[in-house]
């Protein structure tokens, strides 16, 4: 075959594959714990870049990040299988337990009064006056037609969102930020204090560096974002995204940091990362409140001309993991068949059929109803065992309720494994891609590694490697893993695809 090099885009998706391998889990074990046991199964891959629209196809497929680093859960064998969750903003419905949250808090900022508390930080005078002035006026957070949604009343004390008149009235001012993911003095200092008193780790185990690795950086690709319409203030103010890409969503009370929503702004959804909250403020169930945020910042961006934005993607759920349970709690939700690509109602029977069954691979059509009919990611690929058992896992924790939010993070600092035989659910065989198919794969040759920038994409068949055999196992399984159609080649182009970067 012919020369075919083809210079490179100048911001493609960039993907190093790191390849299978197994470690400690942090699930199945008590805060600030991992397993004894390698009994966490996945494969991985690092990037140094990558398109918003691409990490959305990925989460479609399963797949989560933990800063540079992607991994997909082999969900026959890892010890505790981490299902993809995502909510409906559009039709989301509030429970009592959210509305009695939402409450709480709001009546904390117009009285000063925590839960238990007997006395109060303003006087009668001011408290009438806030309750008097309440519901006027042409606050971003009011409903016109007399019903009070949850996700008016949720910013119906939130500097920004009310008039000026009824700000100074309350006893305490909240407002939040959409900033980018970058690492400040400020955001670490909550960070490590978090980490310390919730998570129980060491002091000196808690850096900047981690803290700038783990949650911030730009491995997303900024991408402008097409709104309508008269955003232009809420935009200026930090209430809307310019661009898709890395974001942290900070709570401030009376310009203290409280809390911050880590997240992922794709086309089609808000992508949950991370939530951080101080330990003073655990009344508040911030991490419960922190959610509701998240999900009204997806519809504010529907509404204001982002089309395709209707979810919140919650991160992993895994059924008998108590600190994950509050997830289900926002509904309606669907959950990801890992084998199928497919998305199905997260309904009673099938929460309670995989609670039921914490481990191995259960296709989900066996179980519930029919999927949702839109999703176009039903793939017809072989899936692994229906009947995988737990490896030599330890003991399940018991609850740990006093977290709020899991970290859904892995690391790449594993030593690569073999491949398994049957391959994991969701993942094309390796042995039935061919050799041709391997050379038709564009790799990135010649980039320059201190600057980031530079190189040619040249097809696989025009290079030679000292180990061929190898090379080509470790690539066919990368291409199962990720998906042929996804990654650039001869034959199906390179636009809107991933490109192979061996370093």
């Amino acid at each position: 075959m012919g020369s075919a090099s083809t210079s490179a885009s100048a911001s493609p998706t960039i993907l190093t594959p790191y390849g299978y391998s197994s470690g400690t889990c942090g699930y199945c074990s008590p805060s600030g714990q991992r397993s004894r046991g390698k009994t966490s199964s996945k494969y991985g891959m690092v990037t140094e870049q990558m398109t918003p629209e691409f990490y959305q196809l990925l989460v479609d497929r399963g797949w989560r990040r933990s800063g540079d680093y992607l991994y997909h859960p082999d969900m026959a064998r890892t010890c505790c299988p981490q299902y993809t969750i995502r909510l409906n903003t559009t039709t989301f419905k509030a429970t009592k337990k959210h509305r009695q949250v939402v409450n709480r808090f709001n009546r904390y900022l117009e009285t000063g009064q925590k839960p238990g508390e007997s006395s109060t930080a303003v006087d009668d005078s001011t408290r009438n006056a806030a309750g008097k002035d309440k519901g006027k006026g042409k606050g971003k957070g009011k409903n016109n037609s007399g019903k009070q949604d949850i996700l008016d009343e949720l910013h119906s004390r939130e500097v920004g969102y009310i008039p000026h008149d009824e700000e100074v009235h309350l006893a305490h001012s909240f407002k939040t930020q959409l900033v980018p993911a970058q690492a400040t003095k400020e955001t670490f200092e909550l960070y490590k204090a978090y980490q310390i008193a919730i998570h129980k780790d060491k002091p000196e185990t808690v850096t900047m560096r981690g803290f700038d690795r783990f949650l911030c950086g730009s491995t997303l690709i900024q991408t402008p974002i097409n709104h309508g319409t008269n955003v232009d203030e809420d935009l200026q103010h930090g209430r809307l995204p310019r661009t898709y890409g890395q974001y942290h969503l900070l709570y401030k009370v009376d310009d203290v940091l409280i809390g911050i929503s880590v997240i992922d702004i794709l086309p089609s959804c808000v992508s949950s990362v991370y939530f951080i909250w101080h330990p003073d403020w655990a009344w508040a169930s911030l991490g419960k409140l922190s959610a509701l945020y998240e999900i009204s910042l997806s519809r504010r961006m529907r509404e204001k001309g982002v089309k395709d934005m209707k979810w919140v993607y919650m991160g992993y759920w895994i059924p008998d993991c108590q600190k994950m349970k509050y997830k289900s709690e926002y509904a309606p939700s669907e959950l990801l068949d890992p084998g199928t690509n497919t998305f199905y109602p997260l309904d009673t029977i099938l929460e309670t059929f995989l609670v039921s069954h914490p481990t191995g691979y259960h296709p989900f059509s066996n179980v519930t109803s029919t999927p949702f009919p839109d999703t176009s990611l039903t793939q017809d690929i072989p899936i692994g065992p229906t009947n995988a058992k737990r490896g030599d896992a330890p003991e399940k924790a018991g609850p740990n309720s006093e977290t709020g939010s899991e970290s859904d993070t892995e690391s790449e600092e594993e030593a690569p494994s073999s491949w398994p035989d049957p391959t994991p659910p969701g993942f094309e065989d390796p042995s039935r891609i061919t050799d041709e198919a391997v050379e038709l794969v564009f790799l990135l040759f010649g980039r320059n590694r201190f600057t980031g920038k530079g190189g040619k994409l040249i097809p696989i068949s025009n290079l030679e490697f000292r180990d061929a055999e190898v090379m080509y196992r470790e690539i066919k399984e990368f291409l199962a893993a990720v998906g042929q159609d996804n990654i650039a080649a001869l034959e199906g182009g390179v636009a809107e695809k991933a490109v192979l970067y061996l370093g």
